[in-house]
């Protein structure tokens, strides 16, 4: 092998190296991506199911409002004689049993059971929640190999560059292996993010 031949080489397994860094950083990062959407997909579920309970209980809600204004309207009355009693005979108010001093509240509104098909669609997004975050670590595990294998090609390619290649100036090649560890941070991170996956609860059901 000539010397041009074996510089030829190491830059390409730096190339090589460099770009498997960029796609398995990208790759673990899209794993994440994935996993928060599904996440957030019970909460997108949970609005959708909440506008269209909205929708159709606008007729009774109006209605309510209704009866909670005319309700007010009787708190109001009652409150003025009995204010209007307090100030003319304070005596007589004092005999009011407590009872009748506060007007009779409206009965509250019975909460409608939840279908099966629904509690079934957030269980299914639980479901699938728990399924994505082990693919994330299996995945990790793949991805960290192929980060280390890379990263092993992009340092040793650079290191022989900067020690043999002597027609080039060798700050290039400082310069791209400082750089280069940008890139190495790579599996340092997506282990932080391992560790803050490994926490993470999945979506509530509804």
């Amino acid at each position: 092998m000539t010397a041009e031949f074996r510089l030829n080489t190491a830059k390409v397994c730096c190339l090589i190296g460099f770009l498997s860094l960029l796609t398995t950083t990208y790759w673990l990062r899209s794993e994440v991506l994935g996993l928060t959407r599904i996440r957030f997909s019970a909460d997108e579920k949970r609005v959708e199911l909440e506008r269209k309970q909205n929708r159709e209980s606008f007729a009774d809600r109006q209605k309510e409002y209704e009866i909670a204004l005319k309700n007010y309207d009787l708190q109001l009355k009652h409150h003025e004689k009995l204010m209007a009693l307090y100030e003319s005979d304070f005596e007589a108010y004092t005999q009011i049993p407590r009872e009748n001093l506060v007007v009779p509240q409206m009965p509250n509104h019975p909460a409608a059971p939840t279908a099966p098909e629904i509690t079934d669609q957030f269980r299914e997004i639980q479901i699938d929640f728990v399924l994505r975050r082990y693919r994330y670590f299996t995945v990790s595990e793949i991805g960290n190999w192929i980060a280390c294998c890379a990263a092993v090609l992009l340092v040793g390619g650079l290191l022989y560059l900067l020690l043999f290649d002597a027609q080039t100036n060798r700050f290039v090649y400082v310069a791209s292996l400082l750089l280069s560890f940008v890139f190495l941070i790579g599996p340092s991170f997506h282990s932080v993010l391992s560790a803050v996956i490994g926490l993470l609860k999945g979506p509530d059901g509804y």
